[in-house]
């Protein structure tokens, strides 16, 4: 393999590796336990003018159970599934607490909220992004096929 080659391949695996990086980390989840047990299921990323969904398990309660969670704009829904759409960007902070007679249980959720521009409106550069992901996936398969196929039918002609 030529020096040349060498050049291509690695630069076409610096470019694969570095495509697989998210663009946001996973929000941290900080516990306050002095009452029931809570389990949140919360989205990984936080997208400007996204709607994204919130749920609450909550075991070993004792008594009545009330749940509220409270929004980066100071609104707040008492259910256990909770939709919220984020209109700010940057940090932001979700807050669920559960309440039961032993006491409240609080989860904060902090996240960096994103906001996608493909120059046709936010809603419509999340797929954009999709396909960036399948193109490089298609040039690492071309790479492939350039240097492992081509040299071996050049040969056996």
């Amino acid at each position: 393999m030529s020096a040349y080659q060498k050049t291509l391949l690695a630069l076409c695996c610096l470019v694969l590796c570095t495509a697989a990086v998210p663009v946001a980390a996973t929000p941290t989840q900080e516990a306050d336990t002095s009452g029931p047990n809570v389990t949140v299921e919360a989205p990984d990323r936080a997208v400007y003018n996204a709607t994204s969904t919130f749920e609450v398990a909550v075991t070993n309660a004792t008594g009545a159970v009330s749940v509220e969670w409270t929004f980066p704009d100071g609104s707040t829904a008492t259910t256990q599934q909770a939709s919220y759409r984020f209109q700010q960007t940057g940090n932001v902070t979700v807050t669920v607490a559960v309440t039961d007679d032993t006491g409240t249980t609080t989860r904060t959720l902090d996240y960096e909220v994103f906001r996608y521009t493909s120059g046709r409106g936010d809603s419509q550069a999340l797929p954009v992004l999709g396909m960036l992901g399948i193109s490089v996936a298609f040039m690492g398969f071309v790479v492939a096929l350039y240097f492992k196929v081509l040299p071996w039918f050049y040969r056996n002609i």
